[in-house]
């Protein structure tokens, strides 16, 4: 695996919508450990550290998990 080293810009394809406009948003990696998110043509940018952001997702996926458990828990409970 190849280290940070320098910055690396990329634009994704995720859109959103920001001063009226639908734009692409632009993902920065910086070293040591820092994700930047800004919407193209905007100078404003939001960060995250790496830590931050591996702690976001995992409480994200629990949260979805749990909730798809109480569904199913929810659905044979109403079939009974």
């Amino acid at each position: 695996m190849t280290s940070l080293t320098k910055p690396v810009r990329r634009e994704s394809s995720a859109v959103i919508r920001e001063r009226g406009q639908s734009r692409p948003i632009i993902i920065t990696l910086e070293p040591p450990c820092l994700l930047k998110f800004r919407a193209k043509g905007c100078k404003r940018s939001y960060a995250i550290t790496a830590n931050q952001a591996y702690c976001l997702a995992v409480r994200t996926y629990i949260a979805a998990e749990k909730a798809k458990k109480a569904k199913e828990k929810k659905e044979r409970r109403g079939k009974k």
